[in-house]
């Protein structure tokens, strides 16, 4: 414990400053207004699971800014009564949606979006015209803020809120968004720019110092970094463009509370980027740190918040 403390003091030394540009706040408030001058429309299809007895299950399909239909889970708790609390959950990069019984088993609906692209059914009918746009998801628009792949998936992210907010099992007053890596930068996402969110669960945040990351070609940013290797003449544009998505900065815009897991041992999702986004978040705010631990989502912490959901 007192080896933990002392790492947490070493961390508030290396807090990375924000990135944000003049018109960042005004970017996202178009971006959302944007997405919402598109109607709502999305299908619901039962589904049979080896949950039924437990919980059931529906294939929610809905609509979002561009072309890109998102697929979904949605699952409620078998004899349940009145509008239940629902869990916003976004998975990790390069991963799909999957069923979370644990979850529901806490008395919650649960909502699971395939982010576009990645290892689920859900196509990128992006339209992109700069970078590679047939070449590694965060090559495609980089050059332009409006057209990145990136703004896509915090807008899918968000649209999800707006799906689960007008469904008629959930009290739209008691979702909260949850995610680890990928996961946990669009959990920030949608509880920062939806409106609708009433706690954010972030663990192993991603998308933290994009600049860095994309300097060390980790994770999800190592085909940018092999694309800026073969093009040195977009590295200032692509940096400028990724300011506009880097968590450090989308969490000025957070307005809700917000628990952060954070491990000590990661690799990826490097401690000091996610120590920098938990001490630029406003409001209030908790962090827990686990000093032996990699790129994964502590179970102690999985418990953790799952008992804060189940008293909503």
């Amino acid at each position: 414990m007192e080896d933990t403390k002392q790492k947490e003091e070493a961390l508030k030394t290396k807090v990375i400053p924000q990135s944000k540009k003049e018109d960042f706040e005004q970017f996202w408030a178009d971006a959302v207004a944007q997405l919402r001058r598109v109607p709502l429309e999305y299908t619901r299809k039962k589904l049979e699971t080896c949950y039924d007895k437990t919980f059931t299950t529906y294939q929610i399909t809905y609509n979002t800014h561009d072309d890109t239909m998102v697929d979904a889970y949605f699952s409620v708790p078998v004899g349940a009564t009145g509008k239940l609390p629902c869990v916003a959950f976004y998975h990790g990069g390069g991963e799909k949606r999957e069923l979370m019984p644990s979850i529901v088993a806490i008395g919650v609906c649960y909502f699971s979006i395939d982010v576009r692209g990645q290892g689920g059914t859900t196509a990128d009918n992006g339209h992109y015209t700069c970078g590679d746009p047939e070449g590694g998801l965060m090559t495609r628009g980089i050059l332009d803020k409006e057209q990145f792949y990136m703004r896509n998936i915090y807008l899918d992210a968000v649209r999800a809120m707006d799906v689960i907010a007008s469904l008629p099992e959930v009290d739209p007053d008691r979702i909260v968004t949850f995610g680890g890596s990928q996961g946990g930068a669009l959990s920030i996402a949608a509880s920062a720019l939806s409106g609708k969110s009433q706690h954010c669960f972030s663990s192993i945040t991603s998308y933290c110092c994009l600049d860095r990351r994309t300097e060390l070609g980790s994770g999800m940013f190592r085909s940018l970094h092999e694309y800026l290797e073969q093009h040195p003449q977009e590295k200032q544009q692509a940096l400028e463009t990724l300011t506009y998505f880097d968590t450090l900065n989308m969490v000025s815009l957070l307005k809700v509370p917000v628990s952060f897991c954070l491990c000590l041992a990661d690799p990826i999702c490097l401690p000091e980027f996610v120590y920098s986004a938990y001490a630029h978040t406003p409001g209030e705010k908790e962090i827990d740190l686990y000093p032996d631990i990699g790129h994964r989502q502590p179970q102690a912490w999985r418990y953790y918040a799952y008992t804060k959901i189940s008293k909503l």
